[in-house]
């Protein structure tokens, strides 16, 4: 973890590079407002998320929910998507008009509390004890949490067991190990044209660097040094094999949200899929089973997950670390997760009646929990936005460009090194 300068002012270079690390390859949203509940004084909150579709629904639920039980607080949402509302976010900052919170997609921007456009919230908001630990990483700063836990995410395997029976492969013994992967992927392949194994999204953005920052954590390596100011994944790919020297990936440009969608036309044999698609995948209707991430030295998953964040410009800070506050709680985050299908920010909300509920309908959800020991969020270090839009575009570069992976992931390496010094100069 980097221990940080705290500064009041944040440039608008320092914007433009930090919105190059937005995530791409999702639908953008278009901009929605909860509805007003009209009252005398009341501080009225406004919260940018990026919840879309069914979820933002749910999402008003709880707003609604908070409102009526919170009578000097008022909660205005407004929802763009996950591609769209950091940038809009930082336009925002540089304007002087953030909203007072702010939903950070998968990890809380270190350059963030770097440059203090966001407070730390230990004196505004207690967590429960049982808060994962996983969160630390990519919450805590300086010894200062700058976010409050939505939810959790993580990555686990999701295999298609009918293509795992048509292959002639033991759906009682699923793949262990990065070898297990492969020769299954390579009898799914075999199966017939437009036939494959394994699907991984390629495209530049959050969603393919989470899945590159899974495989190399399961092959013991690193993004950077502990000291966090030079690249430290500059060794075997390994990713670009699967589509260009094994043949059980098709050399096609997909995003990770679009490989999940493909899973009801029977052609995928497996996918690295996050817990709030598996809803999507039992719709399918087709047999499917989850386990958490190959070893290859070790296992490993990446951790992300959703967080509050309040802006330092905010007017109403009190106001909106009571909605922090009370979205804390293990009843309010077991029933959300098991709503829109993320993972408990704590063990008690694990253990609540609202996830529980959840979990017994769900049969692919208890692989996600399993994982949680060994998954780790991005490393806290300044500069992560571009170290996130290099590293995946690294892995285009390898898979779709035809680029040799070392000359591909020396690159990279080279252009990370030089963002870092860069980002924590002075």
């Amino acid at each position: 973890m980097s221990r940080l300068r705290h500064r009041r002012t944040i440039g608008r270079r320092t914007f433009l590079t930090l919105a190059t690390g937005v995530a791409a390859g999702f639908a953008n949203q278009s901009m929605r407002s909860s509805p007003v509940v009209a009252q005398n004084s009341k501080h009225t909150v406004t919260i940018w998320c990026h919840f879309a579709g069914t979820n933002y629904e749910i999402f008003q639920r709880y707003v609604t929910a908070f409102n009526q039980a919170t009578p000097d607080v008022e909660i205005k949402s407004v929802s763009y998507g996950p591609s769209e509302i950091l940038p809009k976010y930082l336009a925002a900052v540089a304007a002087g008009a953030p909203p007072d919170i702010f939903h950070a997609p998968g990890y809380v921007p270190p350059d963030f509390a770097h440059n203090g456009v966001i407070i730390p919230l230990d004196e505004k908001v207690k967590l429960d004890p049982t808060t994962l630990k996983n969160f630390d990483p990519i919450t805590i700063y300086d010894g200062q949490r700058y976010g409050v836990p939505v939810n959790g995410g993580l990555g686990a395997m999701c295999y298609n067991l009918e293509l795992f029976e048509k292959a002639g492969l033991d759906t009682r013994n699923l793949p262990e190990t990065w070898d297990d992967l492969i020769a299954s992927a390579e009898k799914i392949s075999h199966l017939g044209d437009n036939q494959w194994g394994l699907m991984l999204g390629n495209q530049p953005g959050l969603p393919t660097a989470q899945v590159y920052w899974t495989f190399l954590i399961c092959a013991g390596g690193d993004l950077v040094t502990p000291d966090g100011k030079a690249s430290a994944f500059n060794s075997d790919a390994g990713l670009a094999d699967a589509v260009n020297k094994l043949q059980i990936s098709p050399r096609k440009a997909y995003s990770d949200v679009q490989a999940w969608s493909e899973w009801g036309t029977n052609k995928i044999g497996s996918v690295l899929l996050y817990p709030v698609f598996t809803a999507n995948i039992l719709a399918t209707k087709i047999r499917s089973a989850t386990a958490p991430s190959l070893k290859k030295v070790q296992r490993g998953a990446h951790f992300a997950g959703n967080y509050w964040t309040i802006s330092s410009a905010s007017k109403n800070q009190e106001a909106a670390a009571k909605f922090c506050q009370w979205w804390a709680q293990p009843s309010i985050s077991g029933r959300w997760a098991g709503e829109s299908g993320g993972i408990p920010n704590s063990q008690a909300a694990i253990d609540d009646p609202g996830f529980k509920a959840f979990l017994a309908k769900n049969p692919l959800g208890q692989a996600f929990l399993d994982a949680i020991p060994f998954a780790r969020p991005f490393p806290g270090v300044i500069g992560l936005p571009a170290i996130i839009q290099i590293t995946s575009e690294m892995v285009q570069a390898a898979v779709l460009g035809g680029e040799p992976p070392k000359a591909a992931l020396s690159k990279a390496a080279a252009r990370v090194d030089s963002e870092l010094k860069r980002a924590q100069k002075g």
